[in-house]
This record gives structure tokens, C-alpha cells and sequence, in this order.
């Protein structure tokens, strides 16, 4: 019997898919925003089906209800999208088009999420174990990369002429950022295709890239994120209530917890106990310590509706400084934005925006609890949930699309070994 023309439209969309996991390791050590591309480029099979049209949006559409937690995550998804745009009109420099950063890689996102769980079991096993290789194999590299000082990254122009090739140190770190939350799905599908010891290796990997590399940030990622899936191993919605909930909960007393931080204290303990060696190391985090306090300070004075998309990068113009232990002269109290996914937009969407954002949380948390996620994937959930929680939240920031577009990457992952778990 001859193949038909979705037999081979569905082989191509396996190939390109199994092409572009090739291509995700060289990315994540060569160039880290080009995850967001990536992604679009992997959503391009789902798209060109007519059943992702009628099957996704389709049912959203067809019935509509805020009982449906699917539906209501994509209406809070475009308040918050509808909320940046309208913050554009009172925003300094007026920027209308940001919304787009978050709408894009959300909707491309759903659409290879979708594709990841509506594939044949032979192709979900084929994809899984593509992408479980993928992660690990840009792990492996990217810890390859931090153990050898850049070697990769030194042979291949352009040259770095920062000091100290700081400027590819610090790429190598973000590739780390890109794949640390697609580890935990990835040591979920390496559960299902090889063994434990399998996923365990994957998991080691992970974490020996970001100890290699340097942005401490995701260490502590991973390996929070690590403890919150083993602990998931034994209670899975417990965890994953208390990850959802926390997470909206964290959110909306930030900015009253940073305008607290007892941060001249900080500093002068700081200066009394520590060498000039220790200090210099620490200077990155103790100067988060002061812009999240001017941060928080800052949004009081701009509810309930914020100051508009995009002010961090405008006010750090401005800006007073700060002269913090370590650093060699005085620093902005504001770079251009403040490390911090949920005070950003505090400050720059205020209370709208984070209604909405919260809102996508708690509807987000509903649809995972309907789910009924096997053990493993509920335990890759909130690995990668605590992973992304944490990045944002010390080095994150709104504007940063490939940092949705990693979100996306592990939620496609997390779709895949829940397509093997059905199967």
C-alpha cells in the first residue's frame, strides 16, 4: 500500500523534529537565544496540520468556559499580553510591541506541546529518547565548556575580547539556564526508554555543567529543583500544591518583602567578616540585595497600574548608585532590569498585571492537578517548575525571550513523557 500524503507529511515533521534535536546542543553552547527561534522552527509540523487548529483551539473555542483551567490559562495568558500592550501608552519611551515577547513563545509553545502529545507510540518513544539525548548531550558539552575555560567557544570566531573571555564565560552560564529545566523531563523520559540509572546520569550531568560553569544561580536551580522531584516521588500533589501556591503566593508579596531587605546592615556585616577575595565574589549577589530593594521601593510609588512596559531599562538611565562591598566603583541601583521576574512586573505592569500573571498560575496548577500525571512526569514538573522559579526570580527578566522559550522547551519535554507514560 502506498504511503498517503499525511504518512509522508508526518515523517518529514519526525525528521525535521529529530534534525532540530541535533541542532539544540550546538545552540545551547553557541548561541542561547536561538532557543526562541529553535522553538518556532519546532513548531512549524504542528501548524501545518489542520487537526492542531480544530483539535486545540477548536475545543477552547467551541465551548468556552472559565471552568475549563485550559482555557481560562490562555485568557489570563492575553490579559496579561493585552495589559502590557495598553501599559505601552504611559510607558516613558511608549513600547507597544512587548507584548509579543510573551504571547509568541506561549502560543508556539502550546502548539509543540500539543504535537509532543498527539503523537503514535512509536513516534513518542523515537521523539522522547531524541530529546532525553539532546539535553544531556548539550549538558555534557556545555560542562565540557566550563571544565576547559571556552575551548569550543575560543576556536569558533567571532573572538571574545572581553577581559578574561568573561563575555563567553558568561553565554556558557546561560546555555546552562536554557537547559537546566528541560533536564528533569528528560531524566523523566530517560526513566521510561532506559532505566533509573539512566535518568540519574542525566540529572548528574546537568548539574556538573552548571557547577562548571559560572552562574551560581543554576546550581542552586537544579539543585532545588532536584530535591523538590525526589520529594514529589512520594507525594505528588502535596508538592505540586505547594510549588503552585507558593509561587502566587511569593509573587504577590515581593515587592513589600524587598522594600524590607535590611540592605545597609547586609553590606556592613559584609565589610567587617569578609576578605577582599570573598567580597569580589559576592559582589553580584549582595548588589541584587540593593536593587530589589530599590525595586520594591520604586513600585509603591507607581499603583496601582505601574509604570509601563519596559521602564527598568528607561529608569536605569537615571538611577541613583550604590556603592557595594566588592565592587571596584559605585553601581546602579537599577541595571537594565531588576533580576527579578516578579517584581519587574510589579513595577512595570502593577497591580493588573499581576493579577493576570497570577491568575495564569493558579489556572496553570489546576490543569496539571486534572492531569493525572504519573509519578515520574509529576516529578518532572516540579523540578522544572522550582528550576524556573528560582532563575527568574534572581537573574530573570520579562523581556527576555529565550528565557519563555526554555519554559516551553521542558513543557514539550514534560508532553513527551507524558505521551510514553499513556502509551
Amino acid at each position: 500500500m502506498q504511503p498517503t500524503w499525511r504518512d509522508r507529511r508526518d515523517q518529514l515533521s519526525r525528521r525535521w523534529i529529530y534534525g532540530l534535536f541535533i541542532l539544540l546542543p550546538v545552540l545551547a553552547v553557541f548561541g542561547h537565544r536561538g532557543v526562541a527561534p529553535w522553538l518556532l522552527l519546532a513548531s512549524l509540523p504542528a501548524f501545518a496540520r489542520g487537526d492542531f487548529w480544530q483539535g486545540l483551539f477548536g475545543r477552547l473555542f467551541d465551548h468556552p468556559s472559565l471552568k475549563d483551567p485550559t482555557f481560562a490559562c490562555l485568557i489570563s495568558l492575553l490579559a496579561f499580553c493585552l495589559w502590557i500592550l495598553l501599559s505601552g501608552f504611559w510607558s516613558p519611551k511608549h513600547h507597544y510591541s512587548l507584548f509579543l515577547w510573551i504571547l509568541a513563545p506561549g502560543l508556539v509553545g502550546a502548539s509543540v506541546v500539543w504535537f509532543s502529545l498527539n503523537l503514535s507510540r512509536q513516534w513518542a518513544w523515537r521523539l522522547g529518547r531524541a530529546f532525553s539525548l539532546a539535553v544531556a548531550g548539550g549538558m555534557i558539552v556545555l560542562a565540557f565548556e566550563g571544565v576547559t575555560g571556552g575551548f569550543l567557544r575560543d576556536i569558533v570566531p567571532p573572538k571574545d575580547i572581553s577581559p578574561d573571555g568573561s563575555r563567553d564565560m558568561i553565554a556558557l552560564g546561560r546555555g546552562v539556564t536554557a537547559l537546566a529545566p528541560a533536564l528533569f523531563p528528560a531524566a523523566a523520559i530517560a526513566v521510561r526508554v532506559w532505566s533509573r540509572g539512566a535518568a540519574v546520569l542525566v540529572l548528574f550531568i546537568g548539574l556538573a555543567a552548571a557547577l562548571a560553569n559560572d552562574v551560581a544561580a543554576n546550581a542552586f536551580a537544579i539543585g532545588v529543583g532536584l530535591g523538590a522531584a525526589v520529594i514529589c516521588l512520594a507525594a505528588q500533589r502535596p508538592v505540586l500544591r505547594t510549588a503552585g501556591w507558593g509561587a502566587i503566593l511569593f509573587l504577590l508579596v515581593s515587592p513589600f518583602v524587598a522594600m524590607l531587605l535590611p540592605v545597609e546592615a547586609t553590606f556592613e556585616l559584609a565589610r567587617e567578616n569578609y576578605s577582599k577575595e570573598v567580597l569580589a565574589a559576592a559582589t553580584s549577589a549582595l548588589h541584587r540585595i540593593a536593587i530589589w530593594q530599590a525595586v520594591g521601593l520604586k513600585t509603591l510609588a507607581g499603583l496601582p497600574f505601574g509604570y509601563g512596559a519596559d521602564f527598568s531599562r528607561i529608569w536605569s538611565e537615571t538611577a541613583p548608585m550604590v556603592i557595594v562591598p566588592g565592587a571596584p566603583s559605585p553601581l546602579s541601583v537599577i541595571p537594565t532590569h531588576p533580576h527579578n521576574i516578579f517584581l519587574q512586573t510589579w513595577l512595570e505592569l502593577g497591580v493588573p498585571g499581576v493579577a493576570a500573571l497570577a491568575s495564569f498560575l493558579f489556572f496553570g496548577l489546576k490543569a496539571l492537578l486534572r492531569a493525572r500525571l504519573s509519578k515520574a512526569v509529576s516529578a518532572a514538573v516540579a523540578g522544572a517548575f522550582i528550576a524556573i522559579l528560582i532563575s527568574i526570580n534572581v537573574e530573570g527578566s520579562l523581556w527576555q525571550v529565550w528565557r519563555f522559550a526554555a519554559m516551553a522547551l521542558a513543557a514539550s519535554g514534560i508532553a513527551l513523557a507524558h505521551a510514553l507514560e499513556k502509551r
